[in-house]
C-alpha cells in the first residue's frame, strides 16, 4: 500500500502520521492513524480486535476498549472534515471494517450540466470580465482617475457577471496580516488599506450573506466589507466544507466568502465539480471568484484580477 493515501479532500501520510483536509492539517493521535492504516491496508475486510491488539498495542499492554475509543476518535475527524458517510463499520463483538467511499460521489453532485446555450452566456460572461480586466489595467487611462472613480468602474465591472435567478458566490482571501509573532495576527496597516478598496468595488452588490472562517484577519476583513450594512458574518470551518449544505443553505442569494489562499481554490472547484482552478499564491491577494448556479444545477465562474490603485 502507498503510504499517501486519499479521501476525497483528506490526504493521511502514514509516514509523518498526519492527516490533511483541503490542506489544512488536522490533529489526531499516532495510534488512531495506525488503527486507520491497518483497517485501509483489509479495506472491506473485517479486522478483528485481536489482530488490532496483537499489532498496534504489542509493545504497551493495554485493554481492548482503546481500539473503540481510536475508532471513535476517527469517526469524530471524518465528521469535522465534512465526511458524512459511515467510513468505519462496526462488526459486533469481532472488530472493524474500513469501508472506502464509492469514487463517483465525489464530484457527481456537482458535475456541470451541458448546455450549449448556458455554455455561450458563460463564454461571454468570461470574455467580457477578461477585457474588462484587461481595461482596467490600462495605467495611462487609470492614472488620470481618482480612487473613487476607479473603485466605481471596478464595481461596475463585477455588475456585468451577475446572473438573474442565481446563485452567486463571490470568495476572496483575507487582506494581507500583520508581520507580527501569532498565531491569529489582525490585518496590517496595507491590508485594511486593501479590504477597504474592495468594499468599495463590492459597494453595489447586495449580499444576502457574508462568511468568514474564525480568525482575526479574516474577520476583519468581512467586517471592513460589510461595514454599514445589516449582514453579520457568519462562521465557517473549511476543513468541515460540506458543498451540499453549504448550496442548499444559499440556494438563490448572493454571498460573500472570505478564505485563505490554501482553502479557496478547493473550495472553487468543489462548487464547480471539476478541477478548473489550480493552487494559489500566498502572495497573491487581488484574486475575486465569482461561481453563479442555476437553479437546474448548471455551473459558471470566472476569476478576476483587481489591484489596489497605486
Amino acid at each position: 500500500m502507498n503510504n499517501i493515501y486519499q479521501i476525497r479532500h483528506i490526504t493521511i501520510d502514514f509516514d509523518d502520521h498526519k492527516l490533511t483536509s483541503n490542506g489544512v492539517e488536522m490533529s489526531i493521535d499516532h495510534k488512531a492513524i495506525e488503527v486507520l492504516q491497518m483497517m485501509i491496508d483489509h479495506a472491506n475486510e473485517t479486522v478483528s480486535t485481536q489482530d488490532f491488539m496483537e499489532k498496534i498495542w504489542h509493545d504497551k499492554p493495554s485493554s481492548p476498549e482503546v481500539i473503540p475509543a481510536a475508532v471513535a476518535r476517527l469517526r469524530k475527524l471524518f465528521k469535522k472534515a465534512g465526511i458524512s458517510d459511515d467510513l468505519i463499520v462496526t462488526v459486533h463483538k469481532i472488530g472493524y471494517r474500513f469501508e472506502p467511499p464509492p469514487e463517483k460521489q465525489i464530484s457527481e453532485p456537482f458535475q456541470p450540466k451541458k448546455h450549449p446555450l448556458l455554455q455561450g452566456l458563460v463564454l461571454l460572461v468570461i470574455l467580457g470580465a477578461l477585457f474588462g480586466s484587461i481595461a482596467l489595467n490600462i495605467r495611462h487611462y487609470m492614472s488620470n482617475l481618482s480612487d473613487e472613480k476607479k473603485a466605481q468602474i471596478q464595481a461596475a465591472n463585477i455588475a456585468k457577471e451577475s446572473l438573474s435567478d442565481v446563485t452567486q458566490i463571490y470568495i476572496l482571501r483575507h487582506t494581507e496580516k500583520a508581520n507580527i509573532t501569532s498565531e491569529d495576527p489582525v490585518l496590517s496597516e496595507q491590508g485594511i488599506e486593501r479590504a477597504k478598496y474592495w468594499k468599495k468595488v463590492l459597494q453595489h452588490t447586495d449580499f444576502d450573506k457574508v462568511f468568514t472562517t474564525d480568525f482575526k484577519r479574516n474577520i476583519q476583513t468581512a467586517d471592513i466589507i460589510s461595514k454599514e450594512r445589516t449582514i453579520q458574518p457568519d462562521l465557517y470551518h473549511p476543513m468541515s466544507f460540506d458543498v451540499l449544505k453549504f448550496i442548499n443553505q444559499i440556494r438563490g442569494q448572493k454571498v460573500l466568502v472570505i478564505g485563505h489562499s490554501n482553502t479557496i481554490p478547493d473550495m472553487v472547484n468543489r462548487l464547480l465539480g471539476e478541477t478548473k482552478y489550480p493552487p494559489m499564491s500566498h502572495e497573491n491577494y487581488n484574486i475575486l471568484y465569482l461561481v453563479s448556479i442555476s437553479k437546474s444545477g448548471e455551473t459558471s465562474s470566472s476569476m478576476l484580477h483587481i489591484e489596489v490603485p497605486q
